[in-house]
């Protein structure tokens, strides 16, 4: 069909284009979305819960009052437990041990693996011998799955495959007895892999009939009850050889599932029905009534639920030659303890949903009647008397169970530093470390989940940060902030890593690095912010990646930082000069971390005339000391070197070395001067010199306070057998043990407190040495066949200033304004780019260089007018951001060098060392030419090249002169082929 329409029939055609948009849109099928955006997930129904709510309609569930009702509708629609049939649950029934051992292993995904196990068995029969009824046959298949995985013993197993077991004689085990509630915790504790707790067991020794455990189930009770599995019977009593009946089984059920969850790919959401609509589906043959449920989760997402049933006139189709019959797809609803379909939701219900493999299963709707929030918190303090806790609210949480919630929503963690004051009940259950407590026993800055019902807080349990770390989230105190060297480091309020056993390794545990400032996202108070916002006495929470490098900080203020000197120490408190030369004393508790040098240490150890830092905070008129810190100063280093060791001078405390050598960006510089050198020692460091030392020492120099040049850090070779330099990248760092692998040597290298360490001149920990460091390794080889680390040089990376060379003709200038090259070329090492447009560059005379054949000159001389007019002249241009920062008039370099200064000629300079005039020329060493034939680096021999006034110079990303470059720079260099002269000098030493 085509239409043809006069163009002043307009009218008409956007008539006929209405109706034809109007017949597209009718017979385009009906799709919903909730507040016009996009599903995060979509979830069909199942195919099975029509026969799913049938089997649970049980009679003796309906007509009772059991606790457990909830969790019995759960497991079931879960298909976790399952009941006796002819709609009989058997609430009170005793669970014998074959059922404990099925269900243990059902829910933790083995059904499959004890079917086969069974069929084997089974098969091993002779024909006359085989089991009926089948379930018999299967269950057999659990017995030896639990005999291969240590749950019985050979005697258990062979006693409950005998015929006739009904009777046993005792002792024997009997399959059919009802299971003890501490083997019951056995079992699911080695099926579903929750490790033993051996070392505590405070929680079940609380129990008054602990003693009757057998010994060897204590450690498998004590797991459970500290994950809140199984629980007491609220009179002080475990009951360890009481039974457990099917409703407690339930219950026990719902309770481990963070554990079973992964392992059936269910998942638990809470969200609320935002719209629900229908409509008919008519496509691939079908007649199909569809049902959309829009529910917004607790994280924001959109998830849809797509419901499928039969429409009532769905007929055969003369088209599929056939009928297409719908298979329902529907889910079982818990509608205030009714069970019921997916016709039970409706708009604005909160529901707790369940999805098993992608598809929504079971679903609850939560009654308003009682307003109950979850929320993890910091306690920041605590009044007992009154009942009152003051509360910053870090998350709001859907579930009582952080093991439960999605790990999107633990990542949003961004404290705004908000403090909400609440009453808690008289009834009100305190959890901490596993065991009922007061409200007095809880400590200022405890992470807690809250339970809060109608403004009241009804439940308080301290966290386990275990579980939030395994997520890769970190919480503490922020010790240290050093985005120049990329890492922080925490300290925990309840001492947690700073016991004695840590001493040697406490930093190990508390510090955490990023490879780049930016890549770190940065929360402060609930904003955005940036990393060096973060100060000394945030409260933070780290989110680490799979690597352990950190990508995500999330702090409010907390703590604030006291600095001062101590003036008096008297009984528990410390008189403080402040910086501003005010007085303060402050009382220090007796258990308030105190640390030197990233290390634990004692009160006894703080002495008068000690610089610290005191973190405190105030709550009303109290004042909560966080931490003590006695500062040591960040030593400054001027320089590496390499000597013999000759002898110590502890009179003078120093010593005398011979053949000093410099270290110079991965070479030992030859010293100026011949012969011996005696070197002071700082007076803030006391080298250990073994008596009899020889042989090759390594010095780091730093300034004192006079200015001269000390030793502030020693390190000796041991002897060794070979010495190199390597420069490579760090690739793995196990500070735990000292040790550090380089990607291009397949080999081990051990370091520690005896190397020497430095990062952009100053004097680095071991731990702070981190991987993807690109690094000098000073390495030495041993007899023993140890390869050692003695200096490790960490590059600091030049800025990125955003220089670009260019090259081009200049066009016109706007005198002190601008100027435009006609076209240019774009240096990308180690070739010109071409670009065929024009290119104009702002000029600021305040910042700008001009260099011509003279070598530089008054930026009011470029311009394009009267005799030395700069148009039409070619010149190289270093721009940044748009804005032209030096034009050279150089003339056209067409090869590119590389190598390493290996002399600098011409220089003149005073008696103070500062240059009178600049070096004239260089000698390259180490050189290559490239061959833009080939595309090939061409080794070359020692060249030497002349500076001209006009060079354009850069070192480390900077505009420099000639007299800033030093022998053993790295350099690229653009000259001519018949020209000496080097052009353009791009200089890199990071190090030295």
């Amino acid at each position: 069909m085509s239409f043809y329409i006069m163009n002043e029939n307009r009218g008409i055609r956007r008539l006929v284009f209405l109706i034809l948009l109007s017949m597209l849109l009718t017979g385009i099928p009906h799709e919903t979305s909730a507040s016009n955006t996009i599903p995060a997930r979509i979830f069909e129904g199942s195919e099975n819960s029509e026969a799913v709510l049938a089997n649970l309609d049980y009679i003796d569930v309906k007509q009772s009052n059991s606790w457990a009702k909830n969790a019995i509708w759960e497991t079931g629609a879960l298909e976790l437990m399952k009941g006796y049939g002819e709609k009989q649950f058997g609430l009170n029934t005793r669970l014998s041990a074959e059922e404990a051992l099925i269900i243990a292993y059902n829910i933790a995904g083995r059904e499959a693996e004890a079917q086969l196990a069974a069929e084997a068995l089974d098969l091993q029969r002779r024909e006359e011998e085989r089991k009926t009824p089948a379930g018999s046959m299967w269950a057999d298949g659990y017995f030896l799955l639990a005999l291969n995985d240590g749950l019985i013993t050979q005697e258990q197993y062979d006693d409950a495959m005998q015929e006739g077991e009904l009777e046993p004689e005792l002792p024997a085990f009997n399959r059919y007895s009802p299971v003890t509630r501490e083997d019951m915790a056995f079992y699911l504790a080695k099926v579903l892999g929750i490790n033993p707790v051996n070392s505590q067991t405070h929680t079940f020794n609380d129990y008054r009939d602990w003693k009757e455990a057998n010994p060897h189930r204590i450690p498998y009770i004590e797991a459970l009850l500290q994950n809140r599995v199984m629980n007491g019977d609220g009179n002080g009593y475990f009951r360890p050889k009481g039974t457990v009946t099917r409703e407690q089984a339930a219950q026990i059920i719902q309770n481990v599932a963070p554990f079973i969850f992964p392992k059936l790919n269910i998942e638990k959401f809470k969200g609320t029905v935002e719209s629900i609509e229908q409509y008919i589906d008519k496509t691939d043959g079908r007649n199909s009534a569809v049902t959309v449920v829009n529910v917004r989760n607790s994280s924001g997402q959109l998830h849809q639920f797509r419901f499928e049933s039969p429409s009532a006139d769905e007929t055969a189709n003369e088209m599929a030659r056939g009928s297409k019959k719908t298979v329902s797809k529907g889910a079982v609803v818990n509608d205030m303890g009714v069970l019921k379909d997916e016709s039970a939701f409706s708009e604005g219900q909160e529901i707790v949903y369940f999805v098993k493999n992608n598809r929504i299963v079971y679903a609850s709707i939560i009654v308003n009647s009682t307003k109950t929030e979850y929320y993890l918190g910091k306690i920041m303090s605590v009044d007992d008397i009154n009942r009152h806790i003051s509360i910053e609210m870090l998350l709001d949480l859907p579930f009582p169970d952080i093991r439960l919630i999605e790990p999107a929503i633990l990542y949003n963690i961004a404290p705004d530093g908000t403090i909400e004051k609440l009453s808690v009940s008289e009834d009100a259950k305190i959890f901490i470390d596993f065991s009922c407590k007061t409200l007095k026993d809880i400590r200022p800055e405890s992470i807690m989940l809250i339970t809060v019902e109608n403004g009241l807080v009804t439940g308080l349990e301290q966290v386990n940060l275990d579980l939030l770390q395994e997520e890769g989230i970190v919480s503490g105190i922020l010790e240290e902030n050093n985005p120049g060297l990329g890492y922080v480091t925490l300290y925990f309020p309840d001492g947690l890593g700073t016991s004695p056993v840590y001493r040697e390794s406490l930093s190990n545990y508390r510090t955490y690095s990023y490879l780049r400032a930016e890549n770190v996202t940065v929360y402060k108070n609930g904003a955005r912010a940036a990393i060096d916002d973060l100060k000394p006495g945030d409260s933070v929470f780290l989110k680490i990646d799979a690597d352990g490098n950190l990508i995500r900080i999330s702090a409010s203020d907390n703590y604030y930082p006291v600095y001062g000197q101590v003036r008096a120490k008297l009984a528990g408190s410390l008189l403080i000069e402040k910086q501003d030369g005010t007085y303060e004393q402050i009382t220090i508790p007796p258990n308030t971390p105190i640390f030197r040098q990233k290390r634990r240490i004692t009160w006894d150890e703080i002495k008068e005339g000690d610089n610290l830092r005191i973190l405190l905070q105030k709550s009303g008129s109290d004042v909560i000391v966080g931490e003590v810190t006695l500062e040591k100063k960040v030593q400054e280093t001027t320089g590496i070197y390499r000597a013999q060791f000759g002898y110590y001078d502890e009179y003078n405390n120093s010593i005398v070395v011979t053949r000093l050598q410099q270290f110079s960006d991965g070479i030992w510089k030859q010293p100026e001067t011949a012969g011996a050198s005696k070197l002071q020692i700082s007076e803030n460091y006391k080298p250990d010199i073994q008596k009899g030392l020889y042989g090759t020492v390594y010095l780091a120099m730093g300034k004192n306070l006079m200015g001269n040049n000390t030793v502030v850090k020693m390190a000796s070779d041991g002897g060794a057998l070979l010495s190199e330099v390597i420069g490579d990248t760090i690739v793995e760092v196990q500070p735990g043990r000292g040790s550090l692998t380089l990607l291009n040597k397949n080999t081990r290298f051990v370091y520690g407190p005896d190397s020497i360490i430095v990062k952009g001149g100053k004097l680095l920990e071991p731990n702070q040495v981190k991987s993807y460091d690109e690094a000098y390794v000073v390495a030495s080889s041993h007899v023993d066949g140890t390869h050692k680390a003695d200096v490790i040089l960490l590059k600091e990376p030049a800025d990125d200033t955003g220089l670009t060379l260019y090259r081009g003709r200049i066009s016109s200038i706007e005198w002190l304004s601008s100027f435009t090259l006609q076209s240019f070329s774009e240096f990308r090492d180690p070739e010109w780019e071409f670009v065929n447009v024009p290119k104009t560059l702002s000029i600021d005379p305040q910042f700008i260089r001009i260099y011509d054949d003279d070598g530089r000159t008054d930026p009011a001389q470029f311009d394009d007018k009267g005799q030395n007019s700069y148009k039409n002249r070619t010149v190289y241009v270093l721009a940044q951001e748009g804005r032209a920062m030096l034009v050279s008039t150089a003339p056209y370099g067409d090869v590119v060098y590389k190598g390493r200064i290996l002399k600098l000629e011409g220089a003149v300079k005073d008696a103070y060392g500062h240059f009178v005039s600049p070096p004239v020329s260089l000698v390259l060493s180490e050189a290559k030419v490239y061959n833009v034939r080939t595309w090939v680096w061409e080794n070359k021999d020692n060249v030497q090249m002349a500076i001209p006034q006009n060079a354009v110079i850069m070192r480390n990303g900077k505009i420099a002169g000639a007299e800033q470059l030093e022998e053993g720079d790295r350099l690229t260099v653009i000259r001519s082929e018949t020209s000496d002269n080097a052009y353009v000098i791009i200089a890199e030493s990071y190090w030295y």
